[in-house]
């Protein structure tokens, strides 16, 4: 019996990423049944067929993004943005926030998200008697752009109920001092944030109405599949987040966090097309901007690190984890089949993070089919490169490090040398890795062909070559946003490419990626999605 077929999309190009060249996909029940010449395709038209036609647009599979974090992208687009996308000086920083107290009544809570001491160089130093300066009648938290650093003010402290007595919180977070013991109202990584996140608006109402807009934002830069490594939320709102993706137009893989796989009624596997538990992430390190990337070298003693970021002279970064509590806990993950994942962004970090994977995996781990993964990459030996392969440990680089941070990674905190191997995506993709790129929305723009530029070209925002020699292919690139990170996050055999049988989740273009000039990549204009077969916005 023929098949129905109930839509036919032609296009000027269909880019399938399997070597099937196309003008024309045929989709039946969300499914692509075929795809090939525009001639062909419409021969399989029957009276009831849709036909779509996209003019001189180009087809790609649907884009995914393998790492980012759509409930903190819901939160922190709605704060005040200090962002240094948005503010190239200090004065209008600074406006935004005197902005924000002005229509903020009294004790209230303000939050700020984007500090950026690279992208806006003038910032000076920030700590807590700038913001009681500034803020002196609400408790503020301004976010940093990378995420792993907050500056806070006294009022803000005290409503939080944290004082010179307060212990750090375990797993890394620190409420850094100065060298009387008083606290300087900078915090640094995610648990000693959860004191001043709670003052947050909770209700389920206001999140999911949030989740809704960040979804579409995912979907108007070309993506229809997601991975989000770790619930900054509470467990209980990854429900809430489970219940709104059944009608958003991105599909989600979900990674809870470490600590929350214990707790939590979740296991692998479980969901629906729309949303599936994969796995659990970790974090080794935290960020180059903070100060608590895991370094062999230390930090350079730069104006930049010393005065601006607050990284102490001859630091080289800290763990965030205890070996031997890790080990037995990775162990029980993996006889339980979840996936995991693990920040890691210095050298030492991924080395450290390799030697846990070798201990729970085995020497043979490479023959398991776990798809275990190690996040961010920022610096990595080539022999952990190739050991890394030979475990079947897969890399998801945070490319973009490179373009917007370059030059302040190569002058002022790393130095030349490490900084033209930052995120050495082409020496991994010689070893035989399958690769992705990701951009860890909100701490970088979603925009996958934003992350293909930087990975084909190697460019910093100044237009100057860093790392020249871990450049990729465009088609290596357009992997690494399609059918490669399907792969990571376990999804190939449903999206990632266009082949007969594979879901109808694709990108819709204005111009081919292999006939613009590379530079140009991340400029090219996103014109739709579709999931199963239907248009996703």
């Amino acid at each position: 019996m023929k098949q129905s077929i109930d839509t036919i999309v032609t296009a000027r190009r269909v880019i399938s990423m399997a070597g099937i060249e196309a003008e024309a996909i045929a989709i039946a029940q969300g499914r692509v049944a075929a795809l090939g010449p525009r001639a062909q395709m419409l021969a399989l038209r029957t009276a009831s067929t849709e036909l779509v036609e996209l003019g001189e647009s180009v087809v790609l599979p649907g884009l995914v993004e393998p790492h980012t974090h759509p409930d903190l992208c819901a939160q922190c687009y709605a704060w005040v943005d200090v962002s240094g996308f948005t503010h190239a000086s200090v004065g209008g920083v600074e406006r935004a926030l005197r902005e924000a107290v002005a229509r903020t009544p009294k004790g209230q809570w303000i939050f700020a998200f984007g500090l950026d001491f690279m992208l806006t160089p003038d910032l000076g130093v920030w700590d807590r008697a700038r913001l009681d300066a500034l803020v002196p009648n609400n408790p503020i938290f301004v976010l940093i752009q990378s995420m792993h650093t907050a500056f806070v003010n006294s009022a803000a402290l005290h409503a939080a109920g944290i004082d010179e007595a307060t212990p750090d919180p375990s797993a890394g977070g620190r409420y850094v001092r100065d060298g009387a013991g008083r606290l300087t109202g900078k915090i640094e990584e995610s648990p000693a944030m959860t004191a001043f996140v709670l003052a947050l608006d909770w209700s389920p109402q206001a999140w999911a109405s949030r989740m809704r807009d960040q979804f579409e934002r995912y979907a108007r830069a070309g993506i229809t599949t997601l991975g989000m490594p770790g619930m900054f939320v509470p467990a209980p709102y990854l429900d809430v987040y489970e219940s709104v993706s059944h009608e958003a137009p991105v599909r989600t893989a979900a990674y809870l966090r470490l600590e929350q796989v214990a707790t939590s009624r979740w296991r692998p596997g479980e969901g629906s097309d729309r949303f599936r538990i994969r796995g659990a992430k970790l974090w080794y390190d935290g960020s180059p901007y903070s100060g608590t990337m895991l370094l062999d070298d230390p930090y350079l003693a730069s104006e930049l690190c010393c005065c601006r970021l607050g990284i102490a002279a001859g630091s080289a970064g800290y763990a965030m984890q205890d070996r031997a509590t890790l080990v037995p806990q990775l162990r029980e993950l993996l006889a339980s089949g979840w996936q995991v994942l693990t920040h890691a962004q210095g050298d030492r970090a991924v080395r450290e993070t390799l030697d846990v994977y070798e201990e729970v995996l085995g020497p043979r781990g490479g023959e398991l089919d776990h798809r275990w993964r190690v996040e961010h990459v920022g610096l990595i030996s080539q022999a952990d490169i190739e050991r890394a392969r030979r475990l079947g440990v897969a890399f998801s680089f945070h490319v973009n490090h490179v373009h917007y941070y370059g030059p302040e990674l190569r002058d002022q905190i790393l130095g030349a040398e490490r900084a033209e191997r930052m995120m050495p995506v082409g020496s991994a993709v010689r070893a035989g890795h399958r690769v992705s790129l990701h951009a860890d929305s909100p701490m970088f723009p979603p925009a996958p062909l934003g992350l293909v530029c930087t990975a084909a070209t190697r460019r910093t925002r100044r237009g100057e070559p860093l790392g020249a020699g871990e450049a990729i292919s465009l088609e290596q690139a357009l992997r690494a946003v399609t059918i490669d990170a399907a792969w990571q996050l376990r999804l190939d055999d449903e999206i990632g490419s266009l082949v007969p049988g594979k879901r109808a989740d694709f990108t819709i273009v204005g111009a081919d990626p292999y006939e613009v000039a590379p530079e140009t990549l991340g400029s090219i204009e996103v014109r739709g999605t579709w999931l199963d077969g239907r248009p996703a916005l």
